[in-house]
């Protein structure tokens, strides 16, 4: 999320202040990104006023053009100064956050990709062009991640309410490891610090191999030569990718 003029306006043409037909074409790249950007600062809490975005949003000269667009296009809506999201405008929004913090997952978890610059460069260009249905597949082999890399929530989509694993997951919860089966942490999802540094002591972190010892009647896993028995609850939050 880019916050950025990319040299272009509306797919096809150049914007103009008319209002826009019904099959006006709104999912074009600075559009999307002041969208992103009207989500992130409401997940900071507080009013959204015209004047904040516009210093946010400084690189792009005509802000007040493309407020006044989306006002057309039934994204957003503006009361006095402040400006609030449309039902249609939130469901475009979280679509785009949707994609670009798994695009981020997917990087960092299963490419490895390690530069923060090359990850956000990335993400940004492929929450533009990645189609619903692949977006709810890179979820399904991520194992529908609730985070993305930086602990912001990944808006839930279809595929998560039902768990769907229509494609193989390459990413796994810890619990789902079988007998014998070895994965490498990739990141634990928990909010409990206490929790979290009480699994650090025990060697529980991303980078650190471990081995599904046995799953009844509890989970015991190998952490080097340690066996350590975890909740169940607890290993759901902990992922891994396989690695053998």
């Amino acid at each position: 999320m880019a916050w950025r003029n990319r040299g272009r306006r509306w797919r096809g043409g150049r914007l103009v202040s008319k209002p826009k037909p019904s099959n006006f074409d709104y999912r074009q790249t600075d559009v999307d990104e002041l969208l992103e950007l009207i989500y992130t600062l409401m997940e900071s809490g507080g009013e959204i006023t015209v004047e904040k975005l516009k210093m946010k949003n400084e690189q792009v000269p005509d802000t007040d053009e493309l407020l006044a667009e989306m006002v057309a296009a039934g994204l957003i809506s503006t009361n006095k100064n402040v400006v609030s999201f449309t039902e249609q405008g939130r469901v475009e929004a979280e679509k785009l956050i949707r994609a670009h913090r798994l695009a981020e997952r997917l990087l960092t978890d299963v490419l490895l990709v390690e530069e923060e610059r090359d990850i956000e460069n990335q993400a940004c260009e492929m929450e533009h062009i990645l189609k619903p249905e692949i977006v709810d597949n890179i979820c399904t082999i991520l194992g529908h991640p609730r985070t993305c890399p930086h602990g912001h929530e990944i808006p839930p989509g279809a595929c998560c309410m039902d768990r769907k694993r229509t494609a193989a997951p390459a990413v796994l919860t810890l619990d789902e490891l079988r007998s014998g089966e070895s994965g490498r942490i990739l990141y634990i999802e928990t909010t409990d610090h206490a929790r979290l540094d009480k699994l650090t002591t025990f060697g529980i972190l991303p980078g650190t191999i471990v081995r599904m010892h046995q799953r009844q009647p509890s989970l015991v896993v190998l952490v080097g030569e340690t066996q350590l028995a975890l909740d169940r609850e607890i290993a759901q939050n902990i992922h891994v990718v396989k690695t053998e």
